[in-house]
């Protein structure tokens, strides 16, 4: 497949600069360390189960596969960045086969985008369904249908949103190709309907269930999709660069094949597409990372050669520069020496302009690491107890198989009526007792129980 030297320098160069940052445990996502405890769980027990609705299950059973070998926090991160770096090889051969001036340089763009760049360090799904998409991508723009469709199939398989991708596939051959959209379709949902056919066969129709918390607010919104994703050199200079698209012709090549949609269209339909899945759940800037690529092939197309070398800087400036996170002693990154700190909804946020994305994530990685450390050392002098680990949980139950004490994520009313009939104290991490009361709706919590840690 890595049949260019360009081709191959970009694969090389996207997975070694990642290296350095596969250390720092599974990540500071709830569902990095929910994959590697439900890894644990499938490997030990044998039988399957979803590590959070409404399942991965290709990733699952990865991971549950390669735990008794190694699951060490670099070998599993290192599948993160394995993968990432064949999804920007992907992409530099789409924008070969689109004729898009300086290719090499876009897709180094892409490379470094930081929501991209740091999703490939940690143990989450995001950019193995990605890869699969633009590998399917690519099999369309070769002709290549039932390819196509079993890349879509394995892209459902580790997120279930990415069966949508056949839509604007299917647009793009147009109605009249029937057949190729019957066969990338049919192996598609076969594909699909395999992979799935485990939580079906564990849950039933009830695996469909996605868990949706509060709404995060619009400016907490508008932040994810902006800083979120781009940083802020990268962000700003799109802005700029917007004019542009109506006054530069576009330049690309779309195969005689796929001319029912024009490129352009195409890309705002995927876009579209993307954002209304996002906004059904915007909680995190990762969940838009499947519109990416496709945001900057439509930038791509409507911009002067100059310009490739331009976003490519931009991207790495993003990168490592002008990183955003607000204060928090247990699981905030440290802000560094120059660090500019104003209020926002109620907290403390900082802007660091020598603390690009990469290096705030892993200081938050590294610094609630901590602090479940310092939760474990305080339980294990502790009588058994009922302890509400919230976002903790899955960590804090990995590092501490052998607790004496129920470790709860979020508690019920119910949960907490029988703790306290039974005689038990009632713990709650740091932030979690507050937590507990918009996830549960009760301050039980709050009135029955005790901060386990102390700032």
């Amino acid at each position: 497949m890595l049949n260019s030297l360009k081709g191959l320098a970009l694969f090389i160069v996207a997975l070694v600069c990642r290296l350095p940052f596969l250390w720092a445990g599974y990540g500071k996502e709830f569902d990095a360390w929910s994959n590697a405890l439900n890894a644990r769980v499938i490997s030990e027990t044998g039988v399957y189960e979803v590590s959070r609705l409404p399942g991965h299950p290709l990733q699952e059973i990865l991971l549950s596969l390669l735990y008794p070998l190694n699951h060490s926090y670099f070998v599993y991160n290192f599948l993160s960045a394995l993968i990432t770096a064949l999804a920007v090889w992907a992409f530099y051969e789409i924008l070969k086969l689109h004729r898009i001036p300086k290719a090499w340089y876009w897709a180094l763009s892409f490379n470094f985008i930081p929501v991209f760049f740091i999703a490939g360090t940690y143990t989450i799904d995001y950019n193995f369904a990605l890869a699969f998409i633009l590998l399917a991508y690519r099999s369309l723009l070769l002709r290549q249908y039932a390819l196509a469709g079993l890349f879509i199939g394995l892209a459902t398989g580790f997120r279930i949103s990415s069966l949508g991708f056949a839509l604007p596939f299917a647009l793009m051959l147009g109605w009249r190709n029937w057949r190729p959209i019957l066969q990338m379709g049919s192996v598609a949902v076969l594909i699909s309907a395999l992979a799935y056919s485990l939580p079906f066969s564990e849950y039933g129709l009830a695996f469909l269930d996605f868990h949706k918390p509060p709404f995060p607010g619009w400016a907490s919104v508008l932040y994810k999709l902006g800083l979120g994703i781009l940083g802020l050199p990268l962000l700003l200079y799109f802005l700029i660069s917007i004019p542009g698209f109506f006054r530069q012709k576009a330049q690309h090549f779309s195969p005689d094949h796929l001319k029912a949609l024009n490129l352009p269209l195409f890309l705002i339909v995927v876009i579209a597409m993307q954002l209304a899945v996002f906004m059904r759940l915007p909680f995190k800037a990762e969940f838009f990372i499947p519109a990416v690529p496709f945001i900057l092939l439509f930038w791509a197309t409507y911009s002067p050669e100059s310009r490739a070398r331009w976003v490519a800087y931009m991207s790495l400036f993003s990168l490592l520069f002008f990183g955003f996170d607000y204060k928090d002693e247990w699981r905030g990154a440290t802000p560094a020496l120059g660090s500019i700190e104003f209020e926002a909804g109620g907290k403390t946020i900082y802007c660091s302009p020598l603390q690009g994305p990469l290096l705030i994530d892993q200081g938050k990685r590294m610094v609630r690491s901590q602090t479940v450390e310092r939760s474990i050392s305080a339980l294990q002098n502790e009588a058994p107890a009922l302890v509400i680990a919230g976002w903790y949980w899955p960590e804090l139950v990995f590092k501490y198989p052998e607790s004496q004490h129920i470790i709860d994520h979020y508690s019920s009313e119910e949960e907490l009526d029988s703790a306290r009939a039974a005689g038990l104290r009632i713990l709650y991490l740091p932030e979690i007792g507050q937590q507990n009361v918009l996830m549960e709706g009760h301050s039980k919590a709050v009135e029955w129980g005790e901060a386990l840690l102390e700032p």
